[in-house]
């Protein structure tokens, strides 16, 4: 398959699992659910779907979840986007933007410290310039 059909059928693929879970299933749980990519085969049989849900969530009951639905999603992404084969769809979590909140609140917490430490250098070099005009006759 070319790479430029694959990448607009893994787009159109991603968008078709966003709608069914959102529209079609009763599980609240999926409700939560973001498909972040998804990775087709070359032979159209075989589809990873990466996902991620808010924080807090638990993440094994969701996708549990969706390893129960996935024979159904399957078969409607396979009808919907006319697509020779019904794909084996694998689902794997995908913590990357979990880590990505992690490390900005990491690198916020590091600026504060900083600004902290300069204003307490800014205070020393203010009381000791205090010191030095005071001794002054």
């Amino acid at each position: 398959m070319k790479p430029l059909r694959k990448e607009r059928l893994q787009q159109a693929i991603k968008q078709e699992l966003s709608k069914i879970l959102l529209e079609d299933m009763n599980d609240e749980r999926l409700k939560f659910v973001t498909i972040t990519d998804v990775e087709l085969s070359d032979d159209q049989k075989y589809l990873k779907v990466y996902f991620s849900t808010m924080p807090g969530k638990n993440s094994e009951q969701i996708l549990q979840s969706l390893e129960r639905v996935k024979g159904y999603v399957s078969g409607e992404v396979a009808r919907t986007l006319r697509l020779r084969f019904a794909p084996e769809i694998k689902f794997e979590l995908d913590n990357s933007i979990e880590r990505g909140v992690r490390m900005v609140k990491l690198l916020e917490d590091l600026e504060k410290k900083d600004k902290v430490k300069e204003d307490e250098s800014h205070e020393d070099e203010s009381a000791d310039h205090t010191e030095e005009t005071n001794d002054q006759p």
